[in-house]
């Protein structure tokens, strides 16, 4: 019994240590004043959808609890929205608010969920590694390529719930130990329908991914054992366990769509793999479309070499199979993984891709589908994320193969100079990352001007008007307004939210400018005009105040 308890232990040292390297990597690159959860400057006071995030969470935390509990009052009047469509990482959300009444008044909890996935990643990447290899030689360089791999550090605290890739990984490791002699039979199970669960509290493209690496992984059960009562099983028990997260947090709470516009936009290029978008020491950024930047998909130099590697690696490997009449029978043994990761990667990268396909500025194949799969693929418009998955098969591959080299001192020193290849590569993205987050951050309302505090006395609403379908172009004007709003208790009528329910919201707001256009109107309500044509002219009670590049009308007496 002590001998099975000590394996256990020991598995579970490498993985510790990566956590903890992740975690001083995070400090090294970010600092720590970020970790502050009173320092929230850093957020207000520079633009991007992380503001967004941090006022989801905000007006969340004021939310009296309902159910279904994810439900945030008073951003999009007069429905409610759930913190999933604010990106507000609904499972630190959720936690941080059981705690508010404990919590400082001004809260943010960004920087803690940035160095929480740096030691997730670190500590999953070695867990995976480790099916290859247990050597620390092998596992700790390693693991620093998946902790930096450069579409984490293009998102986080560009779009930090999607810096989360270790839920990929934690997919791609249920997948290559799923031959593993369980002490319980339902373990599987019950791991996949973890991971499926909490995939929606972060992200649901994550959640999408995962289920991507689930069906290969489901396939290779399939190939290997002839069996299908197993995957029904846990492929039922993840949807289920994904839909009962989903609808717990009020995901389907909204009469909102659920899609969007913009599929085909926001693919990934064809040069994906090779271009590093300013983000290298060493190679210069290629040609891609507008929108092609959710498709980043740059694998960093010391991958690129790791690639080359390992493909020589296997093509001794091959010669030496057919040599020694052994091929076919090694394929034929292995072929639930090959066949399972040809169809996880071929995929993802032709969802990544679609629909029309690109490398550099030149289109090359441009694709019409049926009106129902575009409606379906627009739930995930930013389809070039599904790249991510490409990058974690690449990395997965490149360090399994190098794990099979006969000379295993050769095999680490290409390890750790891969690895110190990719550092020198990002150190221009690593420094850029350094110098934006360990400098003093301030932030101060252009509300907080004597002009505007006049104005904004005795408002407890504001209404954006009108509500047209491109009014998300007003970012600007929603955060300005936001930050100022959420500090002093007061409710907006709409929002940038990632899915809305847009009819009722424009409903509201044309009721309100009815009031206006027949004289009346209320007096604690803030009008906020976008289009400065839908001024009613002959309300003689409306004051219009023009200022910062705000339209803005009180009621007066």
């Amino acid at each position: 019994m002590n001998s099975i308890s000590n394996k256990k232990t020991n598995f579970f040292i490498l993985p510790i240590i990566s956590a903890f390297i992740g975690i001083l990597l995070f400090c090294l690159i970010y600092g720590v004043k970020i970790l502050n959860p009173t320092y929230v400057e850093w957020i207000t006071g520079r633009s991007g959808d992380l503001v967004q995030h941090y006022l989801g969470w905000v007006y969340y935390r004021d939310t009296p609890w309902t159910f279904p509990l994810g439900l945030i009052d008073g951003l999009t009047k007069p429905d409610k929205i759930s913190c999933i469509y604010t990106d507000s990482i609904p499972l630190f959300a959720v936690f941080f608010k059981i705690l508010s009444p404990i919590l400082p008044e001004t809260f943010q909890y960004a920087g803690i969920w940035g160095l929480f996935s740096f030691a997730v990643q670190g500590f999953m990447s070695t867990v995976l590694l480790q099916k290859f290899s247990r050597n620390p030689l092998f596992c700790l360089p390693a693991s620093i390529c998946f902790i930096l791999t450069p579409t984490i550090l293009q998102r986080l605290y560009g779009h930090d719930s999607l810096s989360a890739h270790w839920l990929i990984i934690a997919a791609l490791v249920l997948w290559v130990y799923q031959e593993h002699k369980w002490k319980n039979k339902s373990t599987p199970a019950v791991l996949w329908a973890i991971v499926a669960a909490v995939a929606p509290l972060i992200h649901i493209y994550l959640m999408a991914m995962v289920y991507i690496v689930m069906a290969g992984a489901f396939i290779t059960y399939i190939l290997n054992h002839k069996k299908i009562r197993y995957v029904l099983i846990c492929g039922s028990v993840s949807v289920a366990s994904s839909l009962i997260t989903m609808f717990s947090f009020g995901a389907f709470y909204s009469k909102g769509g659920y899609t969007d516009g913009g599929l085909g936009l926001y693919s990934s290029n064809l040069n994906t793999f090779i271009n590093p978008m300013k983000n290298s020491a060493f190679l210069k950024p290629m040609k891609i479309f507008d929108g092609q930047g959710e498709g980043y998909g740059y694998l960093g130099l010391g991958l690129i070499i790791g690639c080359f590697i390992a493909l020589f690696v296997s093509a001794f490997f091959i010669c030496r199979l057919f040599r020694n009449k052994g091929f076919f029978k090694y394929v034929k043994e292995h072929k639930g993984y090959i066949i399972g990761g040809i169809l996880i990667f071929i995929a993802a990268f032709d969802l990544a891709v679609s629909p029309d396909v690109a490398f550099n500025d030149n289109m090359l194949i441009m694709r019409s589908y049926p009106k129902i799969i575009v409606s379906a693929l627009s739930v995930f418009r930013a389809s070039g994320r599904f790249i991510w998955i490409c990058d974690y098969m690449i990395y997965t591959a490149v360090f399994m193969i190098l794990s099979k080299m006969n000379f295993k001192k050769a095999a680490y020193i290409i390890v750790l100079s891969i690895t110190l290849i990719q550092v020198a590569d990002l150190s221009t993205m690593l420094k850029k990352e350094n110098k934006a987050y360990n400098k003093n951050m301030e932030y101060t309302s252009p509300l907080y001007s004597e002009e505007w505090q006049k104005i904004l006395v005795g408002v407890s609403e504001i209404h954006y008007m009108p509500i047209a379908p491109n009014h998300k172009e007003n970012y600007d004007q929603y955060m300005t307004l936001g930050i100022y709003a959420s500090e002093n208790d007061i409710e907006m009528s709409s929002f940038y939210c990632a899915r809305e329910n847009y009819e009722d919201m424009v409903e509201y707001s044309e009721k309100s400018l009815l009031e206006l256009k027949n004289g009346g109107g209320r007096k604690d309500v803030l009008y906020i005009f976008f289009d400065k044509a839908c001024i009613p002219e002959d309300n003689e009670k409306l004051q219009i105040y023009e200022m910062n590049g705000i339209t803005a009308g009180r009621i007066i007496n």
